[in-house]
């Protein structure tokens, strides 16, 4: 008889693909933003997401974390058109995926880096530095439980269970607030989720993606930021893990919440269990 983990390990191999996709769109003041979509015939030039080149749309391999690909995906490219937003509101990023939607387990993490003179439509992106606004990992600790995720609880597979069917796939939206406080002006939005399904075996999977935004408000606030480059090492404690065991705490990786937006309550925590849910 197959141990326990044994059976949760196959099953996270069998979902390899389910975290593969991409931005199909963003939606601010009730108004739809299209994203890049690498395998359409239509006009690409006036997306907001930037485009990028991998062909599977799967993720950033942890042997590339220090490299380009990590800023905004793999080969990625500036997206010629930006989401006006008020800063303060809610935007909808709204991920495709033709298997099932973003089943990952894992934490979802967003960044801002101001794109200056230069504009996001034509930023390099090498110079962009990101300060991180919001981060949310593991929900509620417990035993690894895929598919239902109802026990051992990521942010990403909360999200999930709310995916929607889409024409001929699956999408999965994150709601992003945007700071109250932020300083106005034009920022690339890098939205990432990290999928640690296959991290006990050294192979956590990235997958960033970045929004143009044009930020609008009375704010002042504009940290300063890091390159995505130097985020994340393969030995952080959120990266090297195995989250196929009755887990009891979760260290998210890359910088920590910017203090000029940490006292809105996204610190990098992990609730502790509670007698009313059974969990300890």
């Amino acid at each position: 008889m197959r141990s326990f983990s044994t059976v949760f390990l196959a099953l996270a191999a069998a979902g390899e693909v389910f975290g593969h996709g991409h931005v199909r769109r963003v939606v601010a003041n009730g108004v739809t933003y299209k994203g890049y979509e690498r395998w359409s015939n239509d006009d690409q030039s006036k997306v907001v997401s930037w485009h990028f080149t991998t062909e599977d749309e799967g993720p950033v391999p942890v042997s590339r974390i220090n490299s380009p690909d990590i800023i905004c995906h793999e080969g990625a490219t500036n997206a010629g058109a930006s989401v006006p937003v008020a800063a303060g509101s809610q935007l909808q990023i709204v991920r495709f995926n033709t298997i099932g939607g973003f089943e990952h387990p894992g934490p979802e993490m967003h960044y801002l880096a101001p794109c200056g003179d230069a504009g996001c439509e034509k930023v390099d992106k090498n110079s962009l530095r990101f300060f991180k606004f919001y981060q949310k990992g593991l929900v509620q600790p417990g035993m690894a439980d895929s598919p239902s995720w109802n026990t051992q609880k990521w942010a990403t597979t909360e999200v999930h269970k709310h995916r929607q069917q889409e024409g001929d796939g699956w999408i999965d939206t994150y709601t992003v607030t945007i700071p109250q406080n932020v300083k106005p002006g034009a920022y690339i939005l890098r939205h990432e989720v990290l999928g640690l399904h296959k991290a006990q075996d050294g192979q956590p999977e990235f997958y960033p993606q970045c929004i143009n935004l044009k930020i609008t408000g009375s704010g002042n606030q504009q940290p300063s930021g890091v390159p995505a480059t130097q985020m994340y090492k393969s030995s952080d404690p959120g990266v090297a893990i195995n989250i196929w065991v009755d887990l009891k705490s979760y260290q998210i990786p890359g910088p920590p919440v910017s203090s000029a937006f940490s006292k809105r309550g996204l610190e990098n925590t992990t609730p502790k269990r509670h007698p009313r849910n059974g969990s300890g």
